[in-house]
């Protein structure tokens, strides 16, 4: 079945499902219909409700087949460093998110990229071209320990020397002799420096960001709340620290994150949330936003503030596509 197809099919159904059916009830198309409600908000969350397909397994080689069809997946489109809020940058790539916060007392970085290279070009002349210094940086938080998100540390730590941070399980499983999955593009680990645990919080000046761990894409991705300025006016980000499902159908994990966005979704509620980021801007929508706030004008909404109740519709997408796929394991479809 294609995505489109899919997407079409489930969006019929959940159209014809009842408000108040109960989630116990629910079948699994039935569950993935009901979180594809919001894929016209968040289309690049989609995917995570296909239950149709097979579960991604990244440990798994691919077949040759495979890495003809990888090659020839369209890359996404470069995105230029971007000034997002007053105090919010993008200085990542065209497929993987990097994120500076900027305070009164220096930057936080969130995540590194795939390599060195990919920091130097990025990150570092990102800052500049925005005209923020590099030596600023002060903080650096890995949302979790992929190295797409990580592999850049080793320039900035050596160059700049900000703080790591991390979630304490994600820094455990990074230490281990052999990680599930690699990749020849992917630069050094980190070496442990800040663990936290869920409900932990980093200071900088005025700013202060809520870290929660969210498990799910790994056992210990983190994800974040902090406030955000659009021409002084205050705002509420959560940035979503890992999506996709990559390691097959492992029931326990996948329902780990199907709780992990519930709980994380009353935080946001909480918070008064009203945007929505990740590490990846073709997930979020970040891609389209960044290109619409290129083109704003004077008295136009600002494209990433997309107001409480839509941005808590991504945490309900996330929840009920998960739970989705656990249901298709219990009915026997992997």
């Amino acid at each position: 079945m294609t995505r489109t197809f899919f997407v079409l099919f489930v969006l019929a159904c959940a159209t014809a499902l009842p408000v108040a059916v109960s989630a116990e009830t629910l079948t699994a198309r039935e569950m993935a219909a009901r979180g594809l409600v919001h894929a016209e908000d968040f289309p690049g969350l989609a995917s995570i409700c296909n239950i149709d397909d097979p579960i991604r397994d990244a440990a798994q080689k691919r077949s040759g087949d495979g890495k003809k069809q990888n090659r020839s997946r369209r890359r996404s489109e470069p995105l230029a460093p971007t000034q997002v809020f007053d105090n919010l940058y993008y200085v990542g790539t065209g497929g993987v998110a990097s994120w500076v916060l900027e305070t009164s007392e220096g930057l936080i970085i969130i995540d590194a990229l795939n390599n060195n290279a990919e920091a130097e070009k990025y990150i570092v002349g990102g800052l500049k071209t925005l005209g923020l210094d590099p030596n600023d940086l002060r903080y650096l938080v890995i949302t979790h320990g992929h190295g797409d998100h990580y592999g850049g540390q080793e320039l900035l730590v050596s160059r700049y020397q900000p703080k790591v941070v991390m979630s304490d399980i994600e820094w455990t499983i990074l230490e281990r002799p052999v990680l599930d999955f690699s990749s020849s593009r992917w630069g050094e680990r980190p070496e442990r420096d800040i663990s936290i645990n869920d409900g932990d919080t980093i200071t900088l000046g005025e700013t202060t960001v809520r870290l929660h761990v969210t498990p799910g894409h790994t056992p210990g991705t983190m994800s974040l709340i902090f406030p955000v300025y659009d021409k002084g006016e205050r705002h509420m980000a959560a940035l979503w620290g890992g999506t996709g499902l990559n390691y097959g159908p492992v029931e326990r994990r996948i329902q780990s994150y199907s709780d992990a966005a519930e709980r994380f979704r009353l935080e946001a509620k909480a918070a008064n949330v009203d945007v929505f980021v990740s590490n990846h801007p073709t997930r979020d929508g970040s891609a389209k936003r960044i290109k619409a706030l290129a083109e704003r004008q004077d008295g136009e909404a600002h494209p990433f503030v997309i107001g409480k109740e839509t941005a808590l519709g991504a945490f309900e997408m996330l929840r009920d596509c998960t739970q989705a796929q656990v249901l298709r394991i219990r009915e026997g479809n992997q």
